[in-house]
Parts: C-alpha cells; structure tokens; sequence
C-alpha cells in the first residue's frame, strides 16, 4: 500500500487465540489458578515486548502510544515508515509468538494513514495468521511445516513434549511431567504474588521474558515502568494464595465460584468516533487511557480493598475476567456497572455489559469462561444492552440492586425464620416463575396464600403477582432472585 513519506502513519497490533491458550491447562486446584495468572501475565508480556520491538524499530514515544492494552495497541508513527521495515516486523513478531507458544496465540500488524485503513489491513492479515511462518519470498517453508516428535506430552497442556518432573504443587508425592513453557509459566505463577512493578531491561537475564524482551522487577515506580496487576486472594497469613476451592468456600450457602466476563458495549464503534473528532489522534490517546486506567487500577482497588476473594484472570483495556466466589462476584458486578456509569460511561457515553457463570470449582474454570462468554452475548444481545445475564435471566444495570437484594431477603426470611420460609416453598414458586402455563397467576397466588406464613415472604409474592401475567421480564427476574435464595440457602 502506498504511502506519503511525509504524514504520519498508524500501527495496529492485536494478539489472537489468547482465551484458549490463557485457560489451556489441565490440573484444578492451586495448580489452576496459579497457571492461569502466569499464562494470563505472558500475555500482557507479549503486548508489552511487541511495543518494545515497534519502539526499537521506529521513532515512536510514550505519547505516541494511542490504544494500549486488550490484546493489542495502536500507535503513531511520526513520517511513514517504509513498507519493507514493516514488513519484516511482521515476520519478526510472528515468528517469536509462533515459537514461545507454539502456535496457540497468533499476532499480525496492519498499517495506514488512519485508524480505519490500520485496522482494516490488520484484520486482513489476521485471517492470514501465520504466514510468515509458513511462507518466505521463495515459497513454502519446510521448518515451518513441521514439528519435533512430541514424546511423552506434557501433563500440564499435552501439546508440547515434556522436559522436567517436578513436584506437584498439590501433592509432594506426584510428580509432574512439564514442558518448558509450562515450566516457565509456573515459575512466573509462584512469582506474580510478589512483584509489584516491571520495565524493559536494559540489559540481558531479566526477570522474566517474553518473545525474546527481557523485563526487570522493580520494589517501586519508576520511569518506563507498568504496575504487575494481578489481585490474587490470599490465606489469613497475608503470604499464601488461595486455591479455587477455598475461594468458593468463603460463598454464601452453595460452594461455587463464578466467572464475571464483561466489556464495553460498541467498543470499535466508539473508537471510530473519537479518532475522527481530534486530527492529532489525542482526544482517542486520553479515551484510550482512561478506559484502561479503571480497568486496571479502580478494579485493583475494589478487590483489595472490599473483594479480598474475588482473583483477576485479566483486566485492562476495555474488559476484565475474574474469577470469584459466586455471591461476591454478582456484587461486584454492580458495584462495576455503578462505578463505569459514574466514570468512563458519563465522560465518553459509553455502557458495560456482564455474563455471569456458575461453575463447581472441581471443573476447568476454561469451561465456566466458554459460558461467561456466552452469557456476555446474551447481555449484549438485549435492547439497550448495559446488562447482566447471569442465574438464568437477564436484565438491565438499573435492576441488579432489586434482584440480587430480592435474592438475599428471600436467603435471610429461609434461614431466620424458624421454618416459616421452607427451601421447598421457593422451589415451588421458582418452578411456576419458571411456567408458561395460563393458570400460572393463579397457582402463584395459591401457593402464596396457603403456605406463605412468613408476612415478608407474603409481601414479596403479592408484589410479583402484579406483574406474573403482563410482564415476563418482571417474572424471569423474580425466578433469578429465587435461584440466588436457594443457592444461598444450600447446606443450611
């Protein structure tokens, strides 16, 4: 694509496959989480070494850094860079991103004169990913074809030979066969817990690398340093991290843990506009930073200040993945939405959506993720979106407070009342919330005048009545607070 050698030129950068090569591990327990924040971390690494790589290459600063973080950036580069340079960049960062993850994660560069033709040319070379590795000038590249035998596989992600027994983390008496990339990830899982800021080494051994980029640890702020983000739940002791099973211990009634996956609704819309509002691109610099400060540091703050068990899978950019017990995580979901409604919503006219997945911590939490993405959509896909899908139902910010707070009075009328509130009266009436049947006001009514002992629980249901046959939304919010008392109620 032809350029003028004298207007600056845009570079996009995005990383992709990273949600399955975050949550490609096998073992629950410590292990799991311990290897989800340490897969998790790399992957920042890898955004922050390709920075590096671009700054080494072109003559580009902190203030021409637009887009940071999500999985990629978007930066200015002052003059239009020749064509061939990019080029090999490209090469250069696929190639190390192919080798360190053995084609799990994928990157690709788009440039041009604007943010529309940058992200345009990236999404044309990201339906393309790899080829550098597969291909040069002269064709097909055999090495690139293929692979060293697997051996016996790693037990950690069965995808790579493995290199080292070690000790399982679990259990002194197993041993563990690991790969070295997963080798590397546990080192870097037991280290997160303690490092606090990073920048690029100046010189060689670093701390930690990633795609060839040695990273130093830092006691504090300094220049060309990122805070190490990563709220990681801790024992009483202030020095262990807690397992995902203890996590879902400290959950009211039902020990699960939940998966809170959310974003910005019509990011790349947003994008778009604020770019074309400022020529000089700061306008989209400030937006970009905003967003990415309160995801990363008012979230930081939330969870160790008043979430101490909810654990950060990811957060930055415009979207966040946490794991939690499942109670706090939906309080935390919207104290979320109050604060991003406050904030970022009210400065740039922007909303959130939430999913909201239950999970038995037992399970690979990869598979609650796959849900939490899904429920994500389904919030999305509601009118207005600036919702939560989660126990089942969907519903609007402005009704989280209602539902989750039905929930916990229905849980507290179970429990305090001396049996006047039995589990087995909010399963009858969760399964008529539930009904399309025409009688299902009638039988609703029935059930609340006969077995509805408690005035508070009789209130509740007279109040739901009013609305069982004219608004299902209404009714598929008072099913989801019903879930919530059972689960919270569970083992009582």
């Amino acid at each position: 694509m032809a350029t003028d050698a004298n207007k600056d030129m845009l570079l996009a950068c995005d990383f992709s496959g990273i949600q399955s090569y975050v949550l490609g591990v096998k073992s629950a327990g410590k292990a799991q989480a311990k290897r989800l924040r340490a897969r998790s971390f790399l992957l920042e690494l890898f955004e922050h070494a390709a920075l590096v790589m671009v700054k080494a290459n072109f003559d580009v600063s902190e203030r021409d850094v637009l887009v940071q973080g999500g999985g990629g950036f978007l930066v200015r580069i002052e003059h239009a860079a020749d064509a061939a340079e990019l080029e090999n960049l490209n090469a250069d960062l696929q190639r190390r991103v192919w080798d360190e993850t053995g084609g799990e994660v994928q990157v690709s560069l788009g440039w041009g004169e604007t943010p529309e033709d940058a992200r345009a040319r990236l999404e044309y070379r990201k339906r393309r990913a790899g080829f550098s590795v597969m291909q040069n000038g002269g064709g097909w590249r055999e090495d690139g074809l293929s692979q060293q035998p697997l051996g016996k596989p790693c037990d950690v992600c069965g995808r790579a030979s493995g290199a080292l027994e070690v000790h399982d983390e679990d259990d002194e008496d197993v041993s563990v066969l690991y790969c070295q990339a997963c080798l590397k990830a546990r080192r870097i899982g037991d280290a997160l817990t303690q490092w606090e800021w990073m920048r690029p080494s100046e010189g060689e051994d670093g701390s930690a690398q990633a795609l060839g980029v040695d990273f130093d640890v830092l006691p504090r702020e300094a220049s060309d340093a990122f805070r190490v983000r990563r709220w990681i739940p801790r024992a009483p002791n202030g020095h262990e991290a807690l397992t995902f099973e203890e996590i879902s211990e400290t959950a009211r009634g039902d020990n699960r843990l939940a998966v809170l996956k959310a974003d910005v609704d019509d990011m790349g819309v947003r994008v778009g506009e604020v770019a074309k509002s400022d020529a000089t691109y700061e306008s989209l610099r400030r937006f970009s930073s905003d967003l990415h400060t309160f995801f990363l540091d008012w979230i930081y703050g939330m969870l160790r200040d008043l979430y101490h068990s909810i654990y950060t899978v990811y957060a930055g950019g415009d979207d966040l993945l946490l794991v939690g017990p499942w109670d706090a995580a939906l309080d935390f979901a919207g104290a979320l939405a109050e604060e991003f409604r406050k904030g970022p919503g009210e400065r740039y006219g922007l909303t959130l959506s939430a999913g909201v997945a239950l999970t038995p911590y037992r399970v690979p939490v990869r598979h609650a993720v796959e849900r939490g993405e899904e429920l994500l959509e389904i919030a999305k896909g509601r009118e207005g979106k600036s919702s939560c899908a989660a126990l089942d139902a969907v519903w609007s910010w402005d009704r989280h407070a209602t539902v989750v707070g039905d929930g916990k009075r229905l849980a507290d009328m179970a429990e305090a009342e001396g049996g006047r509130v039995p589990r087995s009266l909010l399963h009858r009436l969760l399964r008529l919330a539930e009904s399309d049947s025409p009688s299902r006001a009638a039988r609703w009514a029935y059930q609340t005048e006969r077995n509805a002992r408690s005035p508070d629980l009789r209130s509740w249901a007279n109040g739901v009545l009013e609305y069982m046959d004219g608004d299902e939304q209404r009714a598929s919010e008072a099913a989801a607070s019903l879930r919530y008392a059972l689960l919270a109620t569970r083992g009582s």
